[in-house]
Order: structure tokens, then C-alpha cells, then sequence
């Protein structure tokens, strides 16, 4: 028997979505760290992951929230981890989530060189279907 397995939706862009949707105008959220930075930020990353099935992308995905001070940056991890689990069982850039799991963290753990912010991260596996989105017409 053949399987054929389907390319994975971008998980980095989808958990973008997921957390600028959260986060609103409060905080800027992006995959890069922006030259000029705002005075709260949220960087995500993909750092490892697997595609055990045909169906299902499990990405492991870092966010790290920059603040002014460690109350604003747990605050601000808590909103996102709250989100991604929000987010479970819903359509996010034409991906499935199927799952936010295996969170590890928060943990402070400050930037190395960005001396002037606080920074917390997590991590955590968001599961993506990489079957397409069926959409069902209202009332059906």
C-alpha cells in the first residue's frame, strides 16, 4: 500500500495569526526580530518537529515575549499560551489545528544581548491536519 503524505501548512505562519489575533495592537508578533523594537514583542519560531502520519504536522514552535519588566512579560505568555489552546478545533490560514501540546515553560530566561527588556518564552507541539479545509455552508 502507498501513503502519500501532503505538505505541511506553515506552522510559523499560522501560530502568528493565532497570537497577533490575541495580542491586537498590544503586541507586535512576527518570525524575525524587528530592527527597531516596539516596547512588547513576540517572536515565533519553528524548532524542530515530525510528520509521523500522513495527516497531521507536528511542529515545535518557541515563542519568546519581550517586555518592559517580568509582570508584563508573564502576562504576555500567558495570553499566548492561552490562545494556542484556544485555538484547538479551529481553521487558522486555511490550516486545521488539531492540538497545542507538550507545553514546556514559561520560564524567564533574558536575551543575551537585549539588555534593556525582559524576556519569558515556552514551547510547546502545535499539530496542524495537512488535509485540506472542507468548508460546509451555513444552515447544513
Amino acid at each position: 500500500m502507498t501513503v502519500w503524505y501532503l505538505t505541511p501548512k506553515p506552522a510559523v505562519k499560522v501560530t502568528i495569526a493565532v497570537l497577533a489575533d490575541a495580542f491586537g495592537a498590544y503586541a507586535l508578533v512576527s518570525a524575525r526580530m524587528p530592527k527597531q523594537r516596539p516596547i512588547r514583542f513576540i517572536k515565533v519560531s519553528r524548532i524542530g518537529g515530525s510528520q509521523d502520519t500522513p495527516i497531521t504536522d507536528v511542529a515545535r514552535i518557541l515563542i519568546e515575549c519581550f517586555g518592559p519588566d517580568v509582570e508584563t512579560c508573564e502576562n504576555m505568555t500567558a495570553t499566548a499560551r492561552t490562545a494556542l489552546r484556544n485555538a484547538i478545533s479551529t481553521t487558522v490560514e486555511g490550516a486545521w489545528i488539531r492540538n497545542w501540546s507538550n507545553e514546556q515553560g514559561p520560564v524567564d530566561f533574558p536575551h543575551p544581548e537585549i539588555i534593556d527588556m525582559e524576556r519569558w518564552q515556552f514551547q510547546g507541539n502545535l499539530s496542524l491536519s495537512t488535509a485540506p479545509v472542507l468548508s460546509v455552508p451555513p444552515g447544513s
